[in-house]
């Protein structure tokens, strides 16, 4: 099968779900909770240790999802995340089923199964002395504790389990911090003593945060998120988002790219650029700093860098840039309205949340066409028809039916693909093949096959154990992907598999960590070493196996930290951009420039 050169992908399904069930009964012998008002610890005390005696990495336990607002939170902040506050009010940290979980510090066991959620089983450890309680949710089994217990810092408590108890989907700790009253809910990652940021590079966890397009920079890096109570209410039902919301708002918000702005369509770059603290490498340089910008992606020709901002109250919303040849470049704007592009950029689709609609426009000519997807997103086909994925909300992922709808841009002759379980569309093959993925049970394996728009047909391509973080080459020949937790350790790492011949065993990579695809060969990665003072770059090179040091190149690293693993490579691979993070804040755009 040949596959034509750099189509668009489509965002990989790749699930991580906490689901919260309340009103399990508590044990009629737990103590009575304390009416102390919790005390937020100074920012250099972090009094927690993880919740694992074993360090993090592919055979032990990883991020999985953070605390806060993040974006599968936010489209399940009525549902399974309404009773608090709509963002995620834990960490979800993935493990191999019946590892065992540590007490996070001393402690006094409050309840086991009591009334806090996160099925088949739960653990509430109370720790007086330092104001706080700990829950860890989503058990293997009941604890062989009591309420009343005391518990010592690194003493198992308890086993990793997951939410459907049968360990086949996506076995995960979810742990909470909440204060003694077991309401106000706290972010982990102030408390536990980890490099997140680093942490977060490793964990497949990449979605980003929900920005709030009123204001938004807002809650974009993993230390500044929200706290949340129990019962409390609903903290992130923006009006207007990044990513678009595209279900019925009862608000009847107008669609954001309809919004009426300001019109300034330039801003001051915000970095106010004084002489370095310290001596950068000629090759390196920052763009922007302080709380400055979150999800960054390159224009197609490599000489911008482009982000979701509003610089200024005097500045519209929408897509703004800075060009990196210019020694002192400012923002400019690059188009307000925010939207799903055809693959031309001809046509654009944005949601009226106000009916729940999809409303297409053809750019030439300001033509409009409203379509019913179910307050369903949507993705332009190569030759410019509308693709949707249509589900049950209120159904669990793990159980899920997905169909797949084909139709003209006006709606017309809608019509169903396939039916998937637990699965969705992945990457365009070619202008009519669709590279759809979904988990097969029992043991939670991807299976990738080849789907015809033209005529529906589905072609099984290949069964992969347990992978995540699937990223393709940009002619769609290589699908690089990572395999942890696995029960044969021997199909745990990053690995690189050839779609044109699928028939040739792969290999795994001489290392695990995160990457990006450089070009048409070759991976550009940061191995896997959570200790690490800095950062260092390799590349793979997928026909030759070799690999070699990119940046820098002397054997020493690069001091910086990337925030939320956000960091792309341009598309002529000639430089890397990166979001940096400082003192647990943004510190800006930095782009790094590794030559041919």
């Amino acid at each position: 099968m040949k596959l034509p050169p750099r189509l668009p992908l489509l965002p990989i399904v790749v699930v991580i779900a906490t689901v919260l069930t309340l009103g399990i009964q508590q044990p009629a012998t737990a103590q009575e909770p304390s009416t102390d008002q919790t005390t937020v610890p100074a920012e250099d005390e972090l009094p927690f240790q993880p919740p694992f005696a074993e360090p993090p990495g592919p055979y032990t336990w990883l991020l999985a999802q953070p605390y806060g607002n993040t974006v599968g939170a936010y489209f399940q902040r009525h549902r399974t995340y309404g009773a608090s506050g709509g963002i995620h009010f834990g960490v979800d940290l993935a493990a191999p089923c019946g590892t065992e979980l540590v007490a996070v510090a001393d402690g006094v066991v409050f309840a086991i199964d009591g009334p806090f959620g996160s099925p088949p089983h739960n653990l509430m450890i109370d720790h007086p002395d330092l104001g706080y309680a700990s829950m860890y949710g989503h058990l293997l089994e009941a604890p062989s504790l009591r309420p009343g217990q005391i518990v010592k810092q690194g003493e198992v408590v308890a086993l990793v389990g997951e939410p459907r108890g049968d360990c086949n989907s996506s076995p995960h700790v979810h742990l909470e911090f909440r204060d003694l009253n077991h309401v106000q809910k706290f972010n982990p990652a102030t408390l536990i003593d980890i490099d997140w940021n680093r942490l977060a590079l490793y964990g497949g966890w990449g979605s980003g945060f929900m920005h709030d397009l009123d204001e938004p920079r807002k809650w974009q890096q993993l230390y500044d998120q929200p706290q949340a109570r129990t019962g409390g209410p609903i903290v992130n039902d923006f009006a207007r988002t990044w990513p678009l919301d595209w279900n019925l708002s009862p608000n009847g918000v107008a669609p954001v790219s309809l919004s009426p702005t300001p019109t300034e369509t330039e801003a001051p770059n915000p970095l106010a650029l004084e002489t370095p603290a310290t001596a950068l490498p000629p090759n390196m340089r920052q763009i922007t700093a302080g709380n400055c910008c979150a999800n960054i992606y390159w224009n197609d020709d490599s000489t911008e860098i482009r982000f979701v901002d509003q610089p200024t109250t005097s500045n519209p919303v929408g897509i703004w840039g800075i060009d990196i040849t210019q020694p002192a470049a400012s923002f400019h704007l690059v188009t307000e309205r925010l939207g799903v592009y055809s693959f031309d950029k001809s046509l654009v689709a944005f949601p009226n949340r106000a009916e729940g609609l999809v409303v297409v426009e053809r750019l030439a000519d300001g033509q409009q066409w409203e379509v019913d997807t179910g307050e369903n997103s949507v993705s332009f086909t190569p030759d410019g028809r509308l693709l949707w994925t249509n589900y049950d909300r209120e159904e669990s992922f793990r159980s899920r039916q997905a169909e797949v709808w084909l139709s003209d841009i006006d709606g017309s002759n809608a019509a169903i693909l396939t039916t998937l379980e637990r699965g969705g569309p992945a990457a365009w093959l070619s202008d009519t093949e669709l590279l759809v993925a979904r988990r097969i049970r029992p043991q939670n394996d991807i299976l990738l096959s080849s789907l015809s728009v033209e005529d529906g047909t589905l072609t099984k391509l290949v069964q992969l154990p347990r992978t995540r973080g699937a990223i393709f080459s940009p002619d769609k020949r290589y699908m690089a992907y990572l395999v942890r937790f696995h029960a044969d350790s021997r199909n745990n790492g990053l690995w690189v598999l050839d779609l044109e011949n699928l028939d040739v065993e792969p290999d795994p990579l001489p290392f695990f960590g995160a990457f990006r695809w450089r070009d048409e060969q070759h991976l550009v990665c940061i191995p896997f070493d959570p200790e690490a003072d800095g950062l260092v770059f390799y590349e793979y090179d997928v026909n030759s196996g070799e690999t070699r040091p990119l940046f820098p190149t002397d054997g020493t690293t690069l001091e910086l930290t990337i925030a939320n693993n956000d960091w792309q490579v341009s598309p002529d691979g000639r430089k890397i951009a990166l979001v940096a993070e400082k003192d647990k804040a943004l510190d800006g755009i930095w782009v790094v420039d590794i030559g041919d």
